[in-house]
């Protein structure tokens, strides 16, 4: 297809305008245009070029919704076809579109004809250069006129004009972007928070579940080890009174939880949708907790006994070490298990205090609730008395181990309140060497590290008694952090590894004395009282 050369863009400025307007009339006049009509007055398709950085470029015209179909369908030229498409896409015949125009361009003005007219006729150029001036194209631009105008008035309005393709672009992003989002969030998950109701459910399901574990603690011990260590003592292998007085009243506790408290608390939680409450059951039950008290009262003289006839009896320590070994021990000690129901009573008071926490104040189960917490805690106090006991005895445990199982330490009444290494300087050379110290309620021992893999990892050079014991602070330019500790049986020149050691072993020192001498004072004024409530003999 050959390029026609353009009229001179002079030209094209002096005759547009009438061009345009004899187009115009005809139109209006409702005359059709035939192709000699278009051929005679092809100069109005030519439009001025403005410089631009990539060379000639049309003037920008504003762009109506047809023009900017047209334009999207291609870049180089717009064929017969693509018009054709454009026409058969809006469904109305040519004919039928100039006949509707002509009404609607009455009405509209002079104006938004030719704005319509001049898009209509620029629709059909591309970057300024003019189509094949055949009939068969000049008559398709004739139906593209028409079809142009009237997706125009199908807009809102006749003067609206649509956004650049780069507008377009950017809208059809943030268009495309936002189902993205709402999916986005969609997936997330969505947090749902308990409510107190569903939250004191949680709690009574967790009071019915550790119940149910701690039965099968109490089975253990009244079932198997007192049931088997009282079998072994009536055959005479060692007293049976010895064996009563380790378990105490075991079997009663375990009777209780077993036939009283954890069937109440199953029957509950079945039941909890048409009564959702616990503090009823704890308050009828909760007096019968105090028969934790001859347990815990013998708790401490029960772990002697233990520890006694485990040493004396090879029975009583077969017995005790064949249970052991079971699997339904979970390889811990008998002590271990003798702690279970003292830790017991302390668990009741949590969970009912967080119960409480999630439970209105005009619940009907508030008073029971707050009630038997009241009876629980009692018991608990004593309960965590005992408690901290049994870790001290423990740790007692592990020093007299320690030791070598030399030195008579794991007693009730021994408190371990420091432990740690030292140096202690020499009193020829002033050379320091490696000891380590464990200082009790009432002693102070001085011991020397073994280099041993097995066995004793200490042995007591010095036991120093805290009556009488004084603490000196010293000064030495060579060796820094010293301190004296003087006592009845030794005076020990140490060192420590920084300044805030030596003043935490100074401060720990020194409080155990004072606390020592003041349980003296207590004695001593005890049994003075005593003397004078005491009658007096008259001869």
């Amino acid at each position: 297809m050959e390029e026609e050369t353009p009229i001179p863009v002079s030209s094209v400025t002096k005759e547009r305008s009438s061009k345009v307007s004899d187009l115009i009339n005809r139109f209006e006049g409702g005359s059709s245009l035939n192709s000699g009509d278009l051929k005679k007055d092809s100069s109005v398709l030519h439009i001025p070029k403005s410089q631009g950085r990539y060379g000639s470029t049309p003037s920008p015209q504003p762009k109506v919704l047809s023009q900017h179909l047209v334009q999207k369908q291609g870049n180089s030229t717009t064929d017969k076809t693509q018009v054709a498409q454009l026409h058969t896409a809006n469904g109305v015949v040519a004919q039928d579109q100039m006949q509707d125009d002509d009404r609607r361009l009455a009405d509209h003005g002079s104006t938004t004809s030719t704005l319509v007219l001049d898009n209509a006729i620029n629709s059909g150029l591309i970057n300024g250069e003019r189509e094949s001036s055949s009939r068969e194209s000049l008559q398709s631009m004739t139906v593209c006129e028409g079809q142009m105008l009237n997706s125009c008035y199908r807009t809102p309005s006749s003067d609206t004009l649509l956004p650049s393709e780069n507008e377009t672009l950017e809208i059809n992003t943030n268009v495309k972007e936002e189902p993205t989002e709402e999916i986005n969030k969609q997936d997330e998950p969505v947090e749902t928070k308990e409510t107190d109701e569903q939250k004191r459910h949680k709690i009574a399901n967790e009071l019915l579940q550790t119940e149910k574990a701690y039965v099968s603690r109490l089975d253990l011990l009244d079932g198997v080890f007192y049931s088997r260590l009282l079998e072994e003592a009536n055959r005479g292998s060692f007293p049976a009174e010895v064996i009563n007085k380790i378990f105490s009243n075991i079997s009663s506790i375990n009777a209780f939880h077993s036939k009283f408290l954890l069937p109440e608390l199953e029957k509950r939680m079945q039941e909890w949708s048409t009564t959702p409450r616990i503090g009823d059951i704890l308050q009828k039950l909760a007096p019968f907790l105090k028969m934790y008290g001859e347990y815990v009262k013998n708790f401490d003289n029960a772990m002697e006994l233990v520890k006694t006839w485990t040493e004396r009896s090879p029975q009583f320590k077969f017995i005790v070490q064949d249970i052991q070994k079971e699997k339904v021990c979970g390889n811990l000690t008998l002590q271990h298990h003798m702690l279970e129901p003292v830790q017991r009573i302390p668990r009741y008071e949590m969970l009912l205090k967080d119960y409480l926490r999630k439970l209105p104040q005009d619940s009907l189960d508030w008073k029971d609730a707050e009630k038997s917490l009241e009876i629980i805690s009692t018991a608990a106090s004593h309960s965590n008395s005992a408690i901290r006991k049994m870790e001290n005895l423990k740790k007692l445990l592990e020093i007299y181990e320690m030791l070598g199982e030399e030195e008579d330490i794991v007693n009730p009444s021994n408190e371990l309140i420091k432990e740690g290494q030292i140096l202690k300087l020499a009193a020829r050379n002033t050379s320091a060497q490696e000891r380590y110290l464990f200082l009790f309620n009432n002693m102070l021992l001085y011991c020397v590290p073994k280099f041993s893999l097995v066995g004793s990892k200490f042995s007591v050079r010095t036991r120093v008694g805290i009556d009488g014991m004084k603490i000196i602070e010293t000064h030495n330019e060579e060796y820094p952090h010293t301190f004296q500790v003087s006592g009845k049986e030794r005076t020990l020149e140490l060192q420590a590894s920084s300044e805030q050691d030596k003043e935490e072993w100074i401060k720990a020192l020194q409080n155990t004395i004072e606390a020592f001498q003041q349980r003296n004072e207590t004695f001593r004024n005890a049994i003075a009282k005593e003397y004078e409530d005491m009658p007096v003999e008259v001869s």
